[in-house]
């Protein structure tokens, strides 16, 4: 065989083995590329667990910069929510209710709300340190309860208003129109100068005329 042709017959395995070394390589880097792309999602999945038990935290209902307000769920160990329980919490739209847990083995069952209203409530048991909110939207009144604890009264009211400071309780003096009478200040102010009137003339007539002509004795006849 001469020497040229030894040469061409020896380069065609010689090229063949290099592309199936080329090729092994490839599939080799495809495999732990897979594997490391298994890895990645493993990690992720296992560090989106978590839970809300003891001291965590929930949130519902969006949130945002809105008004917040604190709702206190077992204050020193007794069955109430405060505010809530004795008297209606009253908020405006918008507002971010944080539910604070003072003692253990409290939910929050809604019982009922406004339609189009779509709050949860919080209805896993937790215990002391845990906090639960949600932001209130729509107008009207929220009733809910801590299922356990029903029975003895732990239940709690939320009043979403347009102006929750408006009909504050308690004493003072009250406007004429907050009893139902449609009073206006005009109205005053003109049956007073009427009034006023009224008197100046009276008292004139009764200094300068003295008593009525009817009163007193008549001509000797």
């Amino acid at each position: 065989m001469k020497r040229r042709d030894f040469l061409r017959a020896a380069s065609v395995p010689a090229a063949a083995a290099t592309a199936s070394a080329a090729t092994g390589t490839g599939a080799a880097q495809e495999t732990e590329g897979g594997t490391a792309t298994g890895t990645a999602t493993g990690t992720s999945t296992g560090t989106g667990t978590s839970t809300g038990t003891g001291t965590g935290t929930a949130t519902s209902g969006g949130g945002g910069g809105g008004p917040t307000a604190t709702v206190t769920v077992g204050p020193g160990g007794s069955l109430v929510f405060e505010p809530g329980t004795s008297e209606p919490l009253q908020i405006a739209p918008g507002t971010t209710v944080e539910f604070v847990w003072e003692s253990d083995n409290h939910n929050i069952v809604v019982d009922s709300q406004p339609d189009g209203a779509n709050w949860q409530g919080h209805e896993p048991l937790e215990n002391t340190g845990f906090t639960y909110t949600h932001t209130f939207e729509t107008l009207g009144t929220y009733e809910y309860y801590c299922a356990p604890h029903q029975s003895a009264g732990m239940v709690g009211t939320i009043e979403v208003v347009e102006n929750p400071n408006a009909g504050g309780g308690g004493g003072g003096e009250k406007e004429l129109h907050s009893f139902g009478v449609p009073i206006h200040a005009h109205w005053v102010g003109a049956a007073t100068i009427l009034g006023i009137l009224v008197t100046v003339i009276f008292t004139f007539y009764v200094l300068k005329y003295g008593e009525s002509a009817h009163t007193g004795t008549g001509r000797n006849g």
